[in-house]
């Protein structure tokens, strides 16, 4: 693959991360409710979901999710019922207090993970978005090893980079928000934001 051909590849990924979507809500909501290490989570359920759906389309399965259409519906729905029932629980949560470091930082990264990924598997559109833009910049008969390698770190440095600085920004927000009133507000713009993320899911 060549160098320019690589970059314009790179820069057309950046906008389309730098543009916020579902992804992007969900991170930023639960960065501003929970901090910084939720919306990590999350971030890497995305990113390998891109992953996946990079690899996916290298191997030509574009066709396959286009052929599958009401297994990708399904999981689509189970995306966007997570995000609702995350929205629901947080307008009707109460203030939480710093989180204590115990043993359950483990099992809230497995729970946040996976929801980023449910999230992606349900957005076929990104799998769609990778199959027609690779064959304009890789000769795809002729990938080698190197190549992939080179377009699964871009993804990670991209996508991922993008992600975590919506989540550091959305995470120092929350210390404008120390009283209870302003942290009942804050949970219930996090709770918008993700009822709105999965009316952007469901109404694709």
């Amino acid at each position: 693959m060549a160098p320019p051909d690589f970059l314009a590849l790179a820069a057309i990924v950046l906008v389309a991360a730098l543009t916020p979507g579902p992804a992007v809500t969900a991170i930023v909501a639960r960065a501003i409710t929970d901090g910084l290490r939720p919306a990590m989570a999350i971030n890497a359920g995305v990113v390998t979901g891109d992953l996946l759906f990079l690899l996916l389309a290298a191997a030509g399965m574009a066709a396959a999710a286009r052929s599958m259409g009401s297994f990708f519906d399904l999981l689509r729905i189970a995306g966007a019922g997570y995000l609702i029932w995350q929205g629901i629980a947080l307008w009707r949560a109460r203030p939480r207090a710093a989180p204590a470091v115990d043993g359950t930082h483990e099992r809230e990264f497995q729970r946040n993970y996976a929801a980023g990924l449910l999230l992606m598997f349900g957005h076929v559109q990104a799998m769609l978005f990778y199959a027609a833009l690779l064959p304009g910049f890789v000769d795809l008969a002729r990938l080698t090893a190197l190549d992939l390698a080179l377009l699964v770190a871009m993804l990670v440095v991209v996508i991922g980079g993008v992600n975590t600085g919506y989540a550091v920004l959305a995470s120092r927000a929350r210390g404008f928000f120390r009283n209870e009133r302003a942290q009942v507000a804050l949970q219930r713009v996090a709770g918008t934001l993700m009822l709105a993320a999965a009316a952007v899911v469901l109404s694709r």
